[in-house]
């Protein structure tokens, strides 16, 4: 993924256009027939095609640049095989990238994709990777028991076991009715020991353990840092862990997952992922009660005050609607947007109609390093298909 997104970075065409396409692909949809994510993706392009023959404006070799990567597309997307994920990672979205005017065509499977977006522009809108990458972040996760401790790194490039951290204890079998203690040398069998002091030797035991696992953290984070840390734990240890990290640690922990050492990375890996989808829904909370209490000159509600703000550089957090879309425009040479040609602002050259410009709002608002978050349910309705909170006051 390093490699595309420095590719695309660099890439600029004088004479062709660039089609970006970030596609859902829910694992519900897999198995209708034809994937639900096709039928969409035909839609999109449908739509697209009408509007570059309508656009005036193209020279022909570039319209049949877009026409044959609407064409690489589709092809790509109907083959099954370019949609698995490597070791069976979970696949939920496809980012791509075509200009076949310049033989550009490159893509990226991604654990998640929030809106599908399919446009036609002069660059390619590569800023939604960054952002999913920095979303989905660097995860440390930690399996383990009473005895064993296992320990992963799971990021947009898959996942992967940290076995020089792991430890396993070795197991001793004692014979029915011998309780045994801990000593430096291994386990020494001793009959007739206090059921008292054999619950006290558990206590101990689990309370060195959970310390050498937060003392393991401590060291990994060192060598291999990450944005959070998720454990997957039975109740009693999930429960006692958090009081025995360093406080700079526990500042990353992101609670807990439901999984074992013998289940397979790629299962890890897809629980890893809902959980962060929870997080991110508690994030859209938050984010929509400071939207609800804020004053009305630090923020904007609705696309004519988006645009107004993203004018001024002034969004923080862009709240938008995965399902809204409205028509606009652009201007060149300033790249400006509006919502029609009445909004050009001076010394405007070319008017380059969209058939939507909230991916383009969505674009800029992550290029001026606004965050942005997706609303669900019912609380799309009080955005009105767009929303953001301010960096600072604007006069109303």
């Amino acid at each position: 993924m390093r490699r595309t997104i420095e590719t695309l970075k660099e890439f600029k065409s004088e004479r062709y256009l660039v089609t970006t396409l970030y596609l859902r692909i829910p694992p519900e949809e897999r198995a209708t027939r034809p994937p639900l994510y096709r039928t969409r993706l035909k839609t999109f392009i449908n739509q697209l095609s009408h509007w570059l023959e309508d656009n005036n404006t193209l020279a022909p070799e570039a319209r049949e640049s877009v026409r044959q990567d609407f064409k690489r597309l589709e092809d790509f997307v109907e083959e099954p095989s370019n949609l698995l994920g490597e070791n069976s990672l979970p696949v939920r979205g496809l980012a791509a990238f075509a200009c076949s005017g310049e033989g550009l065509f490159e893509t990226v499977l991604l654990p998640y994709v929030e809106r599908d977006t399919l446009v036609v522009d002069q660059t390619p809108y590569v800023r939604r990777l960054f952002a999913v990458e920095t979303d989905f972040g660097v995860n440390l996760v930690v399996v383990f028991d009473q005895r064993d401790a296992y320990f992963y790194l799971i990021d947009l490039q898959g996942i992967r076991s940290l076995e020089a951290f792991s430890f396993i204890r070795d197991r001793e079998i004692l014979p029915p009715g011998v309780y045994g203690v801990r000593t430096p040398t291994g386990i020494t069998a001793q009959h007739g020991m206090g059921e008292r002091n054999v619950q006290m030797l558990k206590i101990h035991e689990q309370q060195q353990h959970l310390r050498k696992i937060a003392e393991t953290i401590r060291e990994l984070r060192r060598v291999h840092p990450f944005d959070r840390l998720i454990i997957a734990a039975p109740d009693e240890l999930a429960s006692a862990f958090p009081s025995y990290l360093h406080d700079y640690v526990r500042r990353t922990y992101a609670g807990r997952i439901q999984a074992h050492d013998k289940m397979p990375i790629n299962q890890i890996y897809e629980r890893v992922l809902n959980r962060l989808i929870e997080l991110d829904r508690e994030q859209e909370a938050q984010l929509l009660r400071e939207l609800e209490e804020a004053p009305s000159t630090m923020k904007a509600i609705g696309l004519p005050a988006v645009l107004r703000a993203l004018e001024w550089g002034n969004v923080r957090v862009l709240l938008y609607d995965s399902e809204f879309t409205h028509p606009g425009v652009e201007f060149y040479p300033s790249g400006a947007i509006g919502l029609s040609p009445d909004d050009a602002p001076e010394g405007t050259v070319t008017v380059w109609p969209m058939p939507d410009i909230v991916d383009t709002v969505l674009e800029r608002a992550l290029e001026q390093g606004a965050q942005a978050e997706t609303v669900h349910g019912e609380a799309r309705a009080h955005i009105q298909g767009v929303s953001a909170l301010l960096r600072y006051p604007m006069p109303e």
